[in-house]
Parts: structure tokens; C-alpha cells; sequence
């Protein structure tokens, strides 16, 4: 199928995603019938509020957590409808509220703030449960090498437990379970995927890689600069990480939607390279299914199936690393960047708010691929 075949004809899910500037008018359409336009089907977008939060009393391991309730005030019979849960996890140092080791205004660029995943949360009536690995040096998820992400092993038995909790706190249907994460967290989020594909139905990752990475992953394709070059995570690695789900072909596989950076320095592009090639082989998925469209002039691939795609990648253009946001009042804007630019850091030693204004409102089509707004 050719460019303008796939144009106007990907779907995400339940939704349409606008066609590139190469394409014309419909470069900047609107989407979702309305978006853009300030209206909503789930209350007003120049009134929105947090679900109420608080931080839980009980920790799992290392790991303590903040729990984002909705009020299911916006949306009539909403309490007759079992709720959706999102697990949505930090990026290294950041924490869920922020209070990182510079000081000033950096004490409130948590994941939270920034992600407004708890604003999301009130508009369509969901929870959001956010682990916190806290702020100091070395605090991040056990996401990399191939000890330590395990199904049995202590921390993504920590993360499942702690969902499962939340689970039967709230009466969360058990199909609509999914996790998200920035950097660090996002690696964790693929780790989750590949050794809980029947707790997850589906994820979302922000400048993340493929399963099994080391911390070297981060800098993959940079040469000379003392990183080893570790690529082609096989797709056997996610496969081994519960077999009973994955080595049944009946059996529901985690989607998986993927944002990254064109210019991101400190998680590179060939991390998305390299997740794409071992989620497609993991999920029995043919490359050859690739379609190409663009969402708000950046390159979008869907594989799969184009109604239910199991993979689809999004690669924003001039984008550094950080949670792709797009402050406003349209319906598929939000997010807070607190220090405005679409390339907060270049390398590993760069200073940022963890956040990029890239015109793409990523948790907002997180919750879209989940199936979470309607």
C-alpha cells in the first residue's frame, strides 16, 4: 500500500491519526473529531483537576507509591463501569513529585506533575497508581542485565504485587491493566510487559529499550565513546520471561506503543530499533505489517493489525529526552514542561525537567492506545 493509501487509514486502537506535512492539508487536521478545538467528552478542558492522590502507607521492597482515585464526577453511569488502572512509572532520579539533588524549582519535576497522568485520570475516570524508586543517585528500577528481571525476581514481583493490590482495592477489571514509563522507567515498563503478559494488556514507553538491556543500552549506536554496543536483543529473551504466555499462540500478548526522540542523546534511537525488532518477534508480528502515517507531523508505524495494532512506534522529530508533552487546552493536550523546549538534555551529564514540548501529548495517546478514553 502505497503513502497515500496508509494516510487516513491507521488506526490506533479507536482512533485516526493526521497525515504528515508531505501529505497536504491533513498535515495538521484535527483529531478525533474535535481535537484541538478545547472540547471534551469528559468535562471541561479549561477546568481540569487532579484524582485525589496520596501516598500509600505500605512499600514493597524498595519501592513506596502514590495513588491517584478519580472522583467519577464528568461522566454519567461511570460508577457502573469497572475502572481501568495505570501503573506509571518515573524516569532515574526523578521521583513521582520530584525533589531531585539540584534543588529550586526541580522539587516539584516529578513524574506526576509533569506526566499529569492524575489530570487524565479525573477526565476519564481511571486510576493511577505511581511507584516511587525516590530521587537520589542510582535510584532507578532493576531494569537492566538479565539478573534481577525475572517474573520471581524481587522487584517486578514488588511492581506486579503492588498492581494486584490495587487491583482488588478499587474492583479494577482485570483486562484494563496497563503501564507506562519514562527512561528508566520505561525500560521497567518492557520489563513488565515481558514477565507479567497476563497482568499488562498493554504499555506505553517513553525513550525506553528492548528487554534485557544493560545500562549501556542507553547510549546504543554512539561510538567512541566507551560504550560497548549491545543491539539485536533476541526475541527469545521476552519469550523466556513467562512461556506460558508467550509460547501460546492463543493466548493474549501485551500491546505496546513506543515514543522516541529523533535527537535524544541520552536513550538513542537505536533503542527503538532494537525494542521494535524483539516485540515483533515476541509477538509473532511480521515486520512486513509496517504502515506508515504520521501523528502531528511526526513519523508514526503501526505493525499488526491496522484496527488492533500490536506494535506502534512514534519518532518525534527534534526530540530530546523526556516525556513528550503539549501544554493547552485542546482535548489531546496536557502535560507541563517546566522549562519549555523539545530537547531538555543531549547526553548523559545533561541537565533537564524531564520533559519535551514536542506538540504530541504522550500520556494523552498512552491512554488512548489503552483504550481509556473514549
Amino acid at each position: 500500500m502505497g503513502r497515500a493509501g496508509v494516510c487516513g487509514a491507521v488506526m490506533l486502537v479507536s482512533f485516526s491519526f493526521a497525515c504528515s506535512d508531505a501529505d497536504g492539508p491533513a498535515a495538521n487536521a484535527t483529531l478525533l473529531g474535535g481535537a484541538g478545538n478545547g472540547t471534551s467528552s469528559a468535562g471541561s478542558t479549561a477546568d481540569r483537576h487532579e484524582a485525589a492522590c496520596t501516598k500509600g502507607t505500605k512499600r514493597y521492597g524498595t519501592l513506596g507509591y502514590v495513588e491517584c482515585t478519580p472522583s467519577l464526577r464528568h461522566r454519567q453511569g461511570a460508577q457502573d463501569k469497572r475502572p481501568g488502572l495505570v501503573i506509571a512509572m518515573h524516569g532515574y532520579t526523578q521521583g513521582v513529585e520530584g525533589g531531585g539533588d539540584k534543588g529550586g524549582d526541580e522539587r516539584a519535576w516529578g513524574f506526576k506533575p509533569t506526566s499529569q497522568w492524575a489530570v487524565l485520570a479525573e477526565r476519564f475516570n481511571f486510576y493511577v497508581l505511581f511507584p516511587d524508586k525516590g530521587t537520589q543517585a542510582f535510584s532507578w528500577y532493576s531494569y537492566f542485565g538479565t539478573s534481577g528481571i525475572g517474573r520471581s525476581d524481587l522487584e517486578p514481583q514488588a511492581l506486579a504485587q503492588m498492581t494486584k493490590d490495587a487491583i482488588l482495592r478499587h474492583g479494577i477489571d482485570p483486562a484494563r491493566v496497563f503501564v507506562n514509563g519514562l527512561s528508566a522507567g520505561a525500560y521497567m515498563t518492557v520489563v513488565m510487559l515481558a514477565t507479567y503478559p497476563d497482568l499488562f494488556a498493554a504499555g506505553a514507553t517513553f525513550a525506553g529499550g528492548a528487554y534485557g538491556c544493560s545500562v549501556q543500552c542507553a547510549a546504543l549506536g554512539r561510538k567512541g565513546q566507551g560504550w560497548t554496543f549491545p543491539g539485536n536483543h533476541d526475541a527469545a529473551l521476552v519469550k523466556k520471561a513467562y512461556p506460558t504466555v508467550w509460547n501460546d499462540a492463543a493466548a493474549r500478548k501485551p500491546r505496546l506503543l513506543v515514543f522516541q526522540g529523533d535527537a535524544d542523546g541520552a536513550v538513542t534511537p537505536e533503542n527503538m530499533a532494537d525494542l521494535t525488532q524483539q516485540w515483533l518477534g515476541a509477538s509473532g508480528v511480521p515486520s512486513s505489517t509496517a504502515m506508515k502515517s504520521a501523528l502531528k507531523g511526526h513519523e508514526l508505524v503501526t505493525y499488526g493489525s491496522p484496527s488492533a495494532p500490536s506494535l506502534v512506534t512514534v519518532l518525534m522529530k527534534g526530540a530530546g529526552h523526556g516525556t513528550p508533552v503539549d501544554p493547552g487546552g485542546g482535548n489531546d493536550q496536557g502535560g507541563w514542561d517546566p522549562e519549555p523546549s523539545v530537547k531538555m538534555a543531549s547526553d548523559q551529564q545533561g541537565g533537564q525537567d524531564w520533559t519535551n514540548s514536542t506538540g504530541i501529548y504522550g500520556p494523552y495517546y498512552a491512554a488512548k492506545f489503552f483504550g481509556l478514553v473514549d
